[in-house]
């Protein structure tokens, strides 16, 4: 009763005060080092852009950011930490459309990726491109669907796994188009890559920061991108809706996000950083190369993105019988 009595005053002398003086703390934000957690493994594009996003918070903030992995279930360990921790600001995660939006289809989770965090940005876009192999006697996207009627559920098409962002795109494709492919799902999309380039795989479907690499050098052909915009690295690459499929555009994207219940002035405070840092000219330049779209939104349009595709892409999974495991 004496404990109750005492969180009660508090709560009280709390509400007394001015508001200056309880976000007066927020001001001063951030008076320790800031934890980035990162949700892959290392070594991917992902990785590049949170390590420069750590970068340009350090700099901005005037405050050491350290980038802690915690890898797992597709990035939902990470996640499931970031909901867990003080919403201070102090730990904040690299989100992403898989882990937001595809991985409640996938796992049964213990949070609400929406609900639980708070989204402070939209990073940047990252589209889709689908390739085929150099062998693969249909070059062109006309040429491809033609194929693909004539020899039904006969074209392979490869994914980096049952469920993954890229293979809920590739079922909007393959209903866009009007055609039925074979679809393999690998556990992981470098594996896809490895067959595609060695010819074991006719097409498949991936992100442009992972296949800038091999279109740029040659190793597969890219029939189209997903955006509905040309891709700075390879733009002489049609996207879809040129290619007569006005309706299918799918882009994903990484963000950032920290605890839901975050104070407002910290939010604030990370928006100023990223609006400053991240639009540099040198910034935005390294992002395009690695294979991202700079984007860096406000939080309420990153909040709202993330809720629209919770939902768009929960569709699909529904539509595919996908169901949490």
């Amino acid at each position: 009763m004496k404990r109750l009595r005492r969180t009660l005053c508090a709560t009280a002398l709390a509400a007394a005060l001015p508001i200056s003086l309880v976000h007066a703390a927020d001001a001063s934000f951030p008076e320790k080092p800031i934890y980035l957690i990162y949700p892959y493994a290392p070594g991917s594009a992902s990785d590049t852009l949170a390590r420069l996003t750590a970068e340009v918070l350090q700099k901005q903030l005037g405050q050491t950011v350290i980038v802690d992995g915690k890898p797992g279930a597709g990035g939902s360990i990470g996640l499931e930490y970031v909901t867990r921790a003080k919403p201070d600001g102090y730990t904040i995660v690299l989100t992403a459309t898989g882990t937001v939006a595809v991985n409640p289809q996938l796992y049964k989770l213990r949070y609400n990726p929406v609900k639980d965090l708070t989204q402070l940005t939209i990073l940047a876009e990252v589209p889709f491109v689908f390739v085929v192999n150099n062998d693969f006697p249909a070059k062109d996207l006309k040429s491809f669907i033609a194929l693909a009627k004539q020899k039904p559920g006969a074209i392979t098409s490869g994914n980096a796994g049952t469920g993954t962002h890229a293979n809920l795109t590739q079922v909007s494709f393959e209903k866009a188009a009007g055609i039925d492919l074979n679809l393999i799902s690998y556990k992981g999309g470098s594996l896809a890559v490895t067959d595609l380039i060695g010819g074991h795989l006719d097409s498949m479907i991936d992100n442009t920061a992972s296949q800038t690499p091999y279109i740029t050098s040659g190793k597969v052909t890219p029939l189209f991108v997903t955006s509905d915009y040309h891709i700075a690295n390879y733009p002489q690459v049609p996207t879809a809706k040129e290619l007569g499929l006005p309706d299918f555009a799918r882009t994903g994207w990484f963000g950032l996000a920290a605890p839901a219940g975050t104070p407002a002035p910290v939010i604030a405070r990370f928006q100023d950083a990223l609006q400053k840092g991240m639009k540099d000219p040198a910034v935005s330049k390294r992002l395009t190369e690695i294979g991202f779209v700079p984007v860096i939104s406000d939080a309420p349009t990153a909040q709202q993105r993330a809720q629209e595709d919770y939902e768009k892409l929960g569709k699909i999974a529904q539509d595919m019988h996908i169901k949490p495991e």
